[in-house]
């Protein structure tokens, strides 16, 4: 029985873009998504991290992230900040792509946390603004048509996003150094051993109490949380790969299968199994 053709897939599903002038995000913690993101922000004041990068917003600086990074946005101020975020699955628009023109090559060529920050002067996103909010609106409209619109802005952007990162040349030289740099890049480093708040702070030589609340003052989210998504995001890869579930389990520095199904489930919505069959025929 042949597939389903992909335009059948709920539309909800495909993608989802939203405008915000929040003091908060929607999700505070690091986090991940099987989607891929594209991040525009408008104003305000905010440190993003992505891996071990972090940078310091300005207007008209365009973040995106693959399925594979991590990432979380804290706001520097107790003030209203502006962002545009879609979320799209790569498969849908992976269909849209030709030999000339590969739509996800800004997203995939690029080592994590590296590569995924450029600018778009303010005359340009001026341009840009509606069409974008165009894309937002046909996105959330159920009408016939409107799935077809949403997609042919979004194909128009991420040409020119493309086009934008490709002329872009060392951006990643922006990230701002903070002071929890050495614990992201210890703990990236021994993610699949057994991690403890105070072997961290034994192997960094720091006290255990000051690390933890330096950690959630400057990333917003806890030690904790940090490992658990690098360790789910470690298991997505190795299922994508073909890796089974035990070994992804145990590779990623799990302890315990179950708590492992379950933390996977809880982050990526899919049990292990379902997610390594979804991603598989992605490759």
């Amino acid at each position: 029985m042949a597939d389903k053709p992909i335009r059948r897939q709920e539309f909800s599903s495909l993608i989802s873009a939203g405008h915000a002038l929040s003091r908060k995000a929607s999700n505070p913690d690091f986090h991940i998504h099987n989607n891929y993101e594209i991040y525009i922000f408008l104003q305000g004041h905010v440190n993003y991290f992505v891996e071990q990068s972090c940078y310091q917003l300005k207007r008209g600086d365009i973040l995106i992230f693959n399925s594979q990074e991590i990432h979380t946005v804290v706001n520097l101020k107790n003030e209203p900040y502006e962002r545009i975020t879609i979320h799209f699955d790569p498969k849908w628009i992976q269909n849209l792509s030709t030999p000339q023109t590969d739509l996800l090559t800004c997203f995939q060529n690029h080592p994590k946390g590296i590569g995924n920050l450029s600018h778009i002067k303010d005359t340009e996103l001026t341009y840009w603004l509606p069409n974008i909010e165009q894309l937002i609106s046909y996105s959330k409209d159920p009408a016939y048509g409107s799935d077809l619109l949403t997609q042919s802005y979004l194909v128009q952007l991420l040409i020119y996003i493309n086009q934008l990162y490709q002329n872009t040349v060392e951006s990643t030289s922006d990230s701002i150094p903070v002071k929890v740099q050495p614990v992201l890049q210890y703990i990236d480093r021994h993610i699949a051993e057994s991690l403890t708040l105070d072997g961290i702070a034994d192997a960094l030589s720091m006290d255990k109490f000051y690390l933890s609340h330096l950690f959630k003052q400057e990333t917003g989210s806890t030690i904790f949380q940090y490992i658990v998504v690098k360790r789910v995001t470690l298991a997505k890869g190795l299922l994508s790969r073909g890796y089974s579930v035990t070994e992804a389990c145990e590779i990623a520095g799990f302890n315990d299968y179950s708590n492992f199904i379950r933390t996977f489930k809880k982050i990526t919505g899919y049990p292990p199994g379902q997610y390594k069959k979804h991603s598989r025929s992605f490759r």
